[in-house]
Formats: structure tokens, sequence, C-alpha cells
């Protein structure tokens, strides 16, 4: 029973979300590794590029990408935004820490992964770290993290078959 609960607690400690991008791998990565491509599908501008060990400020803005996933991002325009890098492998894996909720300053860790794929790039994204949180916002958290990241994959997805 107790190898159950750990796997559940696993579970429930990350997100993963995982779709195929009919897009070149040197489309996805800069999609994924330059600050500013990858705040015009995201919903943010950065104050510079992503550098490895470094911290990139930023600020929520409405995507470019989606009018109706703008006009929600719209009431948090301005929110502070800010990532930790914490690796940068080209064209396979970029993650950074960031507070996943505005309530706490505890950070969750979120990795994007490339993997080629006959008809484009596997991107699988996680994010790992809710168990971390405090228990007054872990599950609200998780859970708009998740439905996030299930628009995120639509919006990079439509980010980078437009300039395919």
């Amino acid at each position: 029973m107790v190898s159950r609960w750990r796997k559940l607690v696993a579970i429930q400690d990350r997100i993963e979300k995982q779709i195929v991008l009919h897009a070149d791998l040197d489309r996805v990565w800069a999609a994924i590794a330059d600050s500013r491509q990858f705040g015009a599908w995201f919903g943010a501008e950065f104050d510079g590029p992503f550098v490895l060990g470094q911290t990139t400020h930023g600020r929520i803005v409405p995507t470019s990408v989606d009018a109706e996933v703008a006009a929600m991002q719209e009431p948090h325009r301005g929110s502070d935004l800010n990532l930790d890098i914490v690796a940068i492998e080209p064209h396979t894996r970029f993650a950074f820490r960031w507070a996943a909720s505005p309530d706490t300053d505890v950070q969750t860790t979120v990795t994007f992964t490339l993997r080629p794929h006959e008809d484009g790039v596997v991107l699988i994204i996680t994010e790992e770290g809710f168990d971390e949180l405090p228990e007054t916002v872990r599950q609200s958290t998780r859970e708009g993290n998740e439905g996030g990241w299930e628009a995120q994959t639509s919006l990079i997805a439509r980010y980078v078959a437009a300039d395919s």
C-alpha cells in the first residue's frame, strides 16, 4: 500500500503535457529558448534573453497567437513573471523555476523536452514541485496550471505552425 501512496503523491506533484508540433526542430527550439519568441506565444515580455544560471525578469502581456486566450490574460497584464533558468540544452531541453502561484514565493520547475518525430517534434512539458507549495494553495495552483499548460500547448502549436 505504501508504494501506491508514493506513486499517487508523485503524480500529484507533477503535470505533464505532450504534443506533436508540425515544425522542424530549429523552429521549435527557437520558440522555447528565445525569450522574445517564448513571450509571443506564452503571453509575456522579458527584459532580456534566457541565460543559464540567471533570472530573466518579465511581465504578463496577452499572447499574440489567440485573441480568446489574450482576453483571458488581459486582467493579469503587467504581473511579474520571473524565470530562473536552470537548463539550456540546445534542441533537447530547456527548464526554469518560477513562482507557480502569486500567493507564495515557493517555486516549481518547468521543463520543455524535445524529441524528433516523423511528423515534426514531440514537445513534453512538465511542471514539478507542487508538494512544496503551502497546502492552502497547492491544489488550486496545480489545477490552474494543469489547465494553463493545456492552453499553452495549443498556443505553441499555432505559433510554430504559423511560420513553418
